[in-house]
């Protein structure tokens, strides 16, 4: 059912931006879902949410949401711990990057702490000291970090505090002694003068029998543990007898300014005052696990997976959401660009829409009881800007497969892979009539399936010049059609394997991976070894004669009436596999693959046999590509091969790879995550989209289609001011063409300044300043022409005042 999640009428977001017109090449931006907050925390009138796309700020008086993410100084924004101690901001990351970010919230500066960890599960801070549990593989420890004057920097690590300790679940301060709670109880140890490091010098705290300590929670009206259907005061005569809570796995305890105590639970998402008349509160709607709360100003929060930011009405006795506009999901399979410039990505949580000013959200329902008017959130189905969360929910089951396609009539089609007891297929829909979208599935006849129940899979989508959608519809045994055609016309066509035959052989198999075209408009249908469903792989080759549809006899053994296959093996040499996860062709009509055993150009000769483009085999041999590996080209001819596992590298069409043979990941870049999904390469913009399992990010690079003249050339920020800040903030020249020279001179034409691709200052058809001479000094105050130009007399002529402060 399509339902409209409650906010506040005066709710405000700050929202992102997709233009590009300002921006330097190398300049990343991050877009990430913010509606799934793992910790809390109340500091100066503001409520601080760490997220899974950085810290989300809700100010509970004016209703309004802002953001703290890469702009603002963090470096990984995939939060999963938050804590605020003074002017201090302490973050802790989530997998699979456990770093400890402190911010200072009165100068905007981070200082980050990066020791290779996985996860940082607690952090508590007291003076001159921070303490981070964190897990590394099945390990967990303690990371300390210490004021030094000037920053919290790293001073030890303890990794064996106790027998038996596999998870840490809270940290906590009181004097000079740390509370670790863990599975084999509480221990506590004096911090300023014990010996962390050895085991023998904790102390169990926790009482008699009870190993399974969860949180220790500590205030002015005494000392109290929780474990599992169980919570303790400590008082002056030691441990009292427990009171009873529900025997579920708790997951936190507050206590409110009126005494009260509320404790909530990791599988059941209540929580419950521990006041005398007083039981469970109701229910987060959608039985969503309440991952963190606190109080602010009188009112109870709660931090909700997937939900967002609720508030807990009194005398309503009901929760009230609180949802800033973004992306419902965080992980993304499939990314593209509509022609209305709008991004498009469909992922496990459903379908992301950004416009430029808010994000719209498709999210598949569970069934159609309710009237298509009750399952829209929009009166007006145009409108699409909110400072809301927006969503519509539709029905569809499966989840999204490896892409998606837009039609020539604006339309959507996302394939659909199926999950038991889901069905897959593919949606086709359109944003500004989504009243009318359809499921195209064994139900229908447009699609084959693996067997008689419907269940199935969509590889992948292909569009080509004629506007027609070819699918890859692999391991459909009940009538093998693994090639299914969405016509321009609205009609299916199939083609299974049987159609395919050569000779005595068929090109077609059961496990058909992606589609390509050539410039004869041949269909390029590559496939996966796979033994279970007697496939060899290869590439099949189908030249349909122009005459798409002449279908022939009804009887599929009599195949096509003018249709010609082919089967070729990517096989580079003997012992290599015939898998081919990948392929394209690039401007000049060489074929490039992705298989086990690298990346691959071939020369496709007249016969249809394949040539090697290199002789020294395959590209990036080392690297084990696997499923969902693909290989794109852009305007520039240039090869972009991604992975769900390493990142993704581009291959110039010089055969350099660019920056380096290195590639582009999470390790050597601003990437938040190697886990590469999908990409969309905006040759117009000069933009690579990556749909990644950390949301979308987008990457400003220097290919784009080539430039007829100079009339685009625009120079920014103007006026520049010198020495800039931050330094890295350089006055860009951007439009010009591709190849120029590029020179900076003073009003009276002396020249300043010669920018050159040899050293970095020019990439593409972008070139950067930091206002310095040819000495490296900073040039003075005045109006600086700005020439580039090509050997062949072409040339644009800018101007810029600089201010030297």
């Amino acid at each position: 059912m399509i339902r409209r999640f409650p906010a506040f009428a005066a709710l405000l977001c700050i929202l992102l931006s997709l233009a590009w017109g300002q921006s330097r090449v190398d300049e990343w931006r991050h877009y990430t879902s913010t509606i799934s907050p793992q910790a809390l925390a109340y500091h100066d009138g503001q409520i601080y949410m760490a997220t899974r796309g950085g810290v989300l700020v809700y100010d509970p008086q004016e209703g309004a949401f802002s953001t703290l993410a890469v702009a603002e100084g963090l470096v990984y924004t995939d939060l999963a711990y938050l804590t605020i101690d003074g002017e201090w901001m302490w973050l802790g990351g989530a997998p699979p990057r456990g770093i400890i970010q402190v911010m200072n919230l009165s100068t905007g500066e981070v200082d980050v702490v990066d020791l290779g960890l996985d996860e940082i599960l607690r952090i508590v801070v007291r003076e001159d000291r921070g303490f981070a549990a964190f897990r590394q593989g099945k390990e967990v420890g303690i990371v300390e970090l210490r004021w030094d004057g000037n920053r919290f920097a790293f001073a030890d690590i303890y990794r064996n505090l106790h027998t038996g300790v596999t998870e840490i679940f809270d940290l906590d301060i009181d004097g000079d002694s740390l509370y670790v709670s863990t599975n084999s109880g509480l221990l506590a140890n004096d911090y300023r003068l014990g010996n962390l490091k050895d085991p023998l010098t904790w102390t169990v705290m926790a009482p008699e029998g009870v190993t399974d300590a969860r949180q220790y929670h500590i205030d002015s009206t005494g000392h109290y543990l929780l474990v599992r259907g169980r919570f303790y005061h400590r008082g002056a005569e030691g441990w009292e007898a427990p009171r009873i809570i529900p025997s579920y796995p708790p997951r936190q305890l507050i206590r409110r300014a009126n005494g009260d105590f509320v404790i909530s639970f990791w599988d059941y998402p209540h929580v419950l005052y521990r006041e005398e008349g007083q039981g469970a509160l109701p229910r987060v709607p959608g039985n969503r696990p309440i991952m963190a709360f606190t109080e602010a100003e009188g009112q109870l929060f709660a931090a909700v997976n997937n939900r967002g930011l609720a508030q807990f009405d009194v005398p309503g006795k009901t929760w009230i959401f609180l949802l800033p506009n973004s992306m419902a999901g965080q992980s993304y399979a499939a990314i593209i660009k509509l022609q209305t410039g709008e991004v498009v990505a469909a992922g496990v949580g459903g379908i992301t829409r950004f416009n430029g000013d808010s994000w719209y959200n498709i999210i598949p329902g569970a069934s159609l009881l309710s009237s298509p008017e009750e399952r829209r959130i929009h009166g007006n189905a145009q409108v699409y800007s909110s400072p809301f969360f927006l969503a519509d929910t539709i029905y569809f089951q499966g989840q999204p497969s490896w892409n998606m396609v837009e039609l020539p009539d604006g339309s959507i089609m996302v394939g659909l892979r199926g999950s038991y007891p889901e069905k897959g297929g593919i949606l086709h829909f359109r944003f500004d009539a989504l009243e009318n979208y359809r499921l195209y599935d064994t139900t229908s006849a447009a699609l084959d399936g693996f067997t008689a129940d419907g269940f199935m899979t969509v590889r992948q989508l292909a569009r080509d010049r004629g506007g027609n959608i070819w699918i890859a519809n692999p391991f459909c045994e009940l009538r093998e059609n693994v090639l299914a055609v969405y016509t321009a016309d609205g009609e299916w066509l199939h083609f299974s394997t049987f159609d395919s035959q050569f000779g005595s052989r068929y090109a077609l198999n059961l496990a058909p991976t992606e589609i390509a075209f050539d410039d004869k408009d041949r269909v390029w249908v590559g496939s996966q070894v796979n033994a279970h469903w007697g496939s060899p792989g290869g590439i099949a080759v189908l030249d349909y004669g122009g005459t798409l549809g002449a279908q022939g006899e009804l009887d599929p053994l009599e195949g096509k009436v003018d249709d010609k296959w082919a089967l070729v093996t990517a096989r580079l040499e003997a012992g290599h596999s015939n898998t081919v996860w990948s392929l394209v062709f690039d401007h000049n009509q060489v074929l490039w693959t992705v298989s086990p055993a690298g990346v691959m150009g071939y020369y496709v000769e007249p016969n249809l046999t394949l040539t090697p483009y290199t002789s020294f085999g395959p590209y990036l041999s080392d690297v084990p590509f696997g499923e969902g590996s693909k290989i794109r080209v852009d305007a520039r001819n240039n090869k972009w091969i991604t992975t769900p596992q390493y990142g993704l590298w581009v291959l110039l069409d010089n055969t350099k790879f660019w920056p380096s043979v290195e590639g582009i990941n999470a390790g050597n870049s601003s990437l938040t995550t190697d886990e590469i999904l999908d990409i969309y390469l905006d040759d117009n913009e000069g933009v690579a989209y990556l749909a990644t399992s950390k949301g979308i990010s987008a990457l400003k690079i220097p290919f784009k289609k080539e430039l007829d003249d100079y009339s685009g050339m625009v120079i920014f920020p103007s006026p520049y001011n010198i020495p800039p800040d931050p330094p890295n903030k350089w006055l860009v020249i951007d439009g010009i063409r591709q190849g120029s020279s590029v020179k900076i001179f003073t009003a009276t034409g002396r020249l300043v300044r010669e920018l050159s691709a040899t050293d970095g200052s020019v990439q593409g058809y972008q070139a950067a300043w930091n206002g310095r001479n040819s000495a490296g000094e900073l040039v003075g105050s005045g109006v600086y022409l700005i020439a580039a130009y090509l050997r062949d007399g072409r040339s644009g002529v800018g101007k810029v005042a600089v201010i030297r402060r």
